[in-house]
């Protein structure tokens, strides 16, 4: 069974592969600052990773599900980060069309 970090990259891959491109769909793209700031307290995804405690996106791989889980709840619009993965997915692909 895949984690939520696998599903992420699947979903980004998923939508590069939807676009025709033959490279993934950046982070900033995905969790754009208007889909952060709509959906959360905070103005860019780099801002909310630093608020995590991280350095920077990439590390949110190494970090433990329940402890996004619970950030996303209390700062987002979100009940988890899959959620908010899915939404943020969700809109992208809108916004292509």
């Amino acid at each position: 069974m895949t984690n939520e970090k696998d599903k992420l990259k699947q979903n980004l891959e998923k939508v590069a592969e939807e676009r025709g491109d033959q490279q993934a769909v950046s982070y900033q793209d995905l969790f754009s600052p208007m889909f952060m700031q709509k959906n959360t307290s905070f103005a860019t995804i780099d801002v909310f990773v630093r608020e995590l405690g991280l350095k920077d996106f990439q590390e949110i791989e190494k970090i433990d599900d329940k402890v996004i889980d619970d950030f996303v709840k209390k700062e987002t619009k979100f009940n988890n980060w899959q959620e908010m993965q899915q939404r943020a997915v969700s809109e992208y692909m809108t916004s292509l069309f």
